[in-house]
């Protein structure tokens, strides 16, 4: 009985050195909580040149400067993408008459089933509730807006009697001898557009700096998808002269056709970070913020840096799968032998769903250092992070993620 009792409370002991830990780690609880606990590490500078100021920074002051400008920030999945527009979110907050939104794309539309418009009502259906703190009790203008802003972002109940009818009518247009730049709005976009500008009415009175923050449109990974945001609800968000900050496709990046460059203002782009601690101790300082110094050595912090490959998701998971080997081993501090099987781990994630052509590809990259992202199989391997990029002295270079290519078969 003493016996299971010792036990008992030996776990539970344990559970408390290590659920902490694991909670400061999780890299989906990347919220506004997560900056009050004081655990996010701000770059110093921009990643591709250390010259320039940090890209929330930059991002702020061009907001603050520029209204109605349209920002892109690009970066690989777990680059930091998400740290950057909380930073900048929490930097434009400065001023007293700034009104910032921010959203995931994951919240107002089917990354299946496409839907334009959707992230345009969202944004005057948050600019309505926002203006209710603000302003109080709206005007019936502003209820009636908010009403036809809920029916048409959510839908209507329609009766089956009298028979119901397709309401929504498409119709067809001869086309002319010169193609737009951007596709005409289409008719339910421009009703949309004409809404939020009634919910804007009392910002607008005011003058206030308001700023739309879109993270998650990084995940629509085809370009034709992304393109139609751009063309209907960015467009109208730009016509209603919105501050806009997205999170874009990294795909995108690599496009000839500078679809980026030329629907924004101001793009930025998060290559990976440097992963030798030797060279850089962002990383190491990130783990030291989460409390991983009370855990391991810093020897074993060194290497979840160099094995990340600067991937700052990565680098949290890897401490995190090692303290939980730690745990299952009834250990009070994470060893060497769990860190290497965090790194097995992570790696044979990355090696899954591999082919014989990505493979080649790799080894080459391995070998004599050549990669290029102009085919299409290069590109696939950059956006599931299996290769990663690096920018360092205005040069940019590729490099296997060092946790796949510490498991890849010979």
């Amino acid at each position: 009985m003493d016996q299971a009792t010792t036990s008992n409370s030996a776990t539970f002991d344990r559970r408390q050195i290590y659920r902490p830990f694991l909670q400061r780690l999780n890299p989906i609880a990347l919220n506004q909580s997560v900056v009050e606990k004081d655990l996010l590490v701000p770059p110093r500078s921009d990643p591709r040149d250390p010259a320039q100021p940090p890209i929330y920074e930059a991002f702020a002051s061009a907001a603050e400067l520029s209204p109605g400008i349209r920002m892109a920030l690009v970066g690989g999945i777990g680059s930091g993408k998400t740290t950057e527009l909380i930073l900048t979110l929490n930097r434009l907050k400065r001023h007293s008459d700034a009104v910032n939104i921010l959203l995931d794309a994951t919240e107002f539309t089917d990354f299946v089933q496409l839907s334009p418009g959707a992230m345009l009502a969202d944004i005057g259906l948050r600019l309505f509730h926002r203006s209710q703190e603000l302003f109080g009790t709206p005007s019936n203008e502003l209820r009636l807006a908010h009403t036809k802003l809920v029916e048409m972002a959510f839908g209507k109940w329609v009766p089956k009697n009298p028979p119901s009818y397709n309401e929504w009518t498409i119709g067809v247009r001869a086309p002319g001898l010169m193609k737009p730049r951007f596709p005409e709005l289409q008719t339910k976009i421009k009703e949309l557009a004409g809404l939020v500008a009634a919910i804007l009415s009392p910002f607008r009175a005011q003058n206030d700096q308001i700023t739309v923050i879109v993270d998650g449109l990084d995940r629509l990974i085809e370009p034709i998808k992304f393109r139609e945001f751009l063309e209907q609800d960015l467009e109208a968000i730009h016509s209603l002269s919105l501050t806009v900050i997205v999170a874009a496709p990294l795909l995108l990046w690599y496009e000839p056709s500078r679809l980026l460059q030329d629907s924004f203002d101001l793009v930025k782009h998060i290559p990976a970070a440097i992963a030798d601690p030797k060279e850089s101790d962002f990383l190491k300082t990130i783990l030291r913020r989460r409390g991983a110094g009370e855990l391991m050595s810093g020897k074993l912090m060194n290497e979840i840096c160099t094995f990340s490959g600067g991937v700052l998701r990565d680098l949290l998971n890897l401490a995190r799968s090692a303290a939980e080997y730690a745990y299952r081993e009834d250990k009070d501090r994470i060893n060497g032998q769990h860190v290497k099987a965090s790194i097995r781990q992570l790696g044979n994630r990355y090696l899954v769903g591999l082919g014989r052509t990505h493979k080649n590809i790799i080894r080459q990259l391995l070998t004599d250092g050549s990669f290029s992202p102009e085919n299409d199989t290069a590109r696939e391997l950059l956006v599931n992070r299996q290769v990663l990029e690096y920018s360092k002295s205005g040069r940019d270079f590729f490099r296997v993620h060092p946790a796949l290519a510490e498991v890849l078969p010979e």
